[in-house]
């Protein structure tokens, strides 16, 4: 087994969530470990915050050597970027996975309803394209 020391999560943050994946409460958890169950949320927590940041992270450094990568601003229009993205693999002669619309509906996802108003990213992303043409955004 890896050792926690090794990893994002403490102790602590694994224990807990070892127990809500076995369908423990979280009133259930604070009782068993003695403590409140505003503690064993505010833990169970800041462990998802570091398995997503984790996560982010890998995907990030998987994807810095990716040949096309494209910056797009709050305010950007998002069906004007998916464009942009097979315009760019056919400069660069990649063949995208995916259809227009399914670009669309990643960016979207990234995103979200908050991120988003009438086709305007309402943050900043970035859209990465592989050579064997896979699109991630982020």
């Amino acid at each position: 087994m890896i050792d926690p020391k090794t990893t994002h999560l403490t102790e602590k943050q694994l224990e807990i969530l070892k127990m809500r994946i076995a369908g423990k409460s979280l009133s259930e958890i604070a009782k068993e470990l003695h403590t409140s169950r505003a503690n064993v949320s505010s833990i169970a927590k800041t462990a998802e915050e570091n398995i997503k940041k984790s996560r982010n992270t890998l995907k990030l450094v998987e994807m810095i050597d990716w040949p096309i990568k494209i910056e797009a601003k709050a305010g950007s229009n998002i069906y004007e970027i998916s464009e942009k993205v097979f315009h760019e693999a056919d400069l660069k002669k990649i063949k995208i996975s995916i259809d227009y619309s399914e670009v669309v509906r990643l960016i979207t996802k990234f995103l979200g309803t908050s991120g988003l108003r009438r086709r305007k990213a309402l943050k900043d992303f970035i859209i990465f394209v592989s050579g064997d043409g896979r699109v991630d955004v982020f």
